[in-house]
């Protein structure tokens, strides 16, 4: 038996990391106190079964036991085939989950669903899958594809809060689609039809699109390559970024940076917070930011009046020599430059010109930074 020696300093202890699980024993004790003496024996004796070798191994082998338990996941795969004639409609309306849609001259669909819970053990996720209700509803003008979990748990008791879900589909390119999910990314090929995305949180990638488009997320990036036809986009928390446009288009994000390659039709573009970028157009812009800078470059005669407005930050407009309009720039935070002829104040903080005999009015307006006109 282990002699009881109390001792009124604590100890250097090596740096073992199961040291530090109980260390109540380097903690410094009076010796009058013969209940520490004791509490300072005990944990003195498990510590030393803690670094005893047979045991730590044992506890490495339970550790690494736990570990592999956590990292397994149960998966169920689903894969169904549907033929849509060309020019038909996809639907989708789940309840969580990302969606990537690959096209190409085939009238057949294949559908692959995969599903998957972690840390669950397999009798319980077959359980869960069950009451996980995928429905398919097929002609051949229309499939539509519904998923829904139970509706009556929420929070922790909620197991499908765990269920990760991806949806991968190839589709004939002559189709519309309408696709929403509360939660996750959505991918779409190149496409000839209108389509309509929504997301409660995730990006949103398109790729070529012929036809119109309609593309929403509550919380992430939009990204669109090429569209034919009119836009409205818009995220509650992201950049936007939109290569080439046709038509008219909207672009909205409450917290990000809009950039638009070319566009040809009207702009209509909002942020919150972030600086709009509009590298060509060739009609009418109406750009506004609540803090950032503003650069638009027109390479057309627009039809209707120009906008460009920012509560802090720049102003950069650059005009085709050619073009007729009216000027009228004003900011309350810095200077006014211009390569166009015009009526200044004496602080150069106010412009007035008619350009080329005049025609739509364009508005530059910041509260706090520099306004620039040039010439293309």
């Amino acid at each position: 038996m282990n002699k009881l020696i109390p001792y009124c300093e604590s100890e250097r202890l090596p740096s073992y990391p199961l040291y530090y699980l109980i260390n109540l024993s380097t903690v410094k004790l009076s010796c009058n106190n013969s209940f520490e003496m004791l509490l300072y024996w005990v944990t003195g004796e498990i510590r030393n079964i803690i670094m005893n070798e047979p045991f730590s191994k044992l506890l490495l082998v339970i550790l690494l036991s736990c570990a592999a338990f956590c990292a397994q996941a149960e998966q169920d795969v689903i894969n169904k085939s549907f033929v849509i004639k060309p020019g038909g409609t996809l639907v989708m309306d789940v309840d969580r989950g990302s969606i990537h849609i690959t096209t190409s001259a085939s009238e057949q669909v294949e559908v692959k669903i995969t599903r998957e819970f972690k840390n669950t053990s397999a009798e319980k996720a077959r359980e869960l899958f069950k009451q996980h209700q995928i429905d398919f509803s097929s002609t051949l003008s229309e499939l539509k594809i519904h998923a829904a979990a139970p509706q009556n748990l929420t929070g922790f008791r909620n197991p499908f809060s765990t269920m990760q879900v991806d949806y991968t589909l190839a589709i004939p390119s002559q189709l519309d689609v309408d696709l929403k999910t509360r939660g996750g990314h959505i991918e779409l090929g190149d496409l000839e039809g209108k389509a309509q995305l929504y997301t409660a949180g995730g990006n949103l990638k398109i790729a070529t699109l012929k036809g119109p488009l309609n593309a929403h997320t509550s919380g992430g990036h939009i990204t669109v390559a090429k569209v034919d036809g009119d836009a409205d986009v818009s995220t509650s928390g992201g950049n936007v970024h939109v290569g080439e446009i046709s038509g008219n288009l909207v672009a909205h994000t409450s917290g990000g940076h809009i950039i638009l390659d070319k566009t040809l039709g009207t702009v209509r573009a909002s942020t919150s917070g972030g600086n709009i970028q509009v590298k060509e157009a060739a009609n009418s812009v109406n750009a506004s930011t609540s803090g950032g800078h503003v650069s638009a470059r027109l390479t057309a005669q627009p039809s209707k009046d120009c906008v460009l407005k920012t509560s802090g930050g720049n102003i950069d407009l650059t005009v085709a020599n050619a073009l007729r309009f009216n000027l009228n720039a004003h900011t309350s935070g810095g200077r006014i430059s211009s390569d166009f002829p015009g009526e200044f104040n004496k602080q150069k903080t106010k412009l007035t010109a008619q350009i080329n005999d005049g025609g739509p009015e364009f508005s530059l307006e910041t509260s706090g930074g520099n306004v620039t006109v040039q010439k293309d």
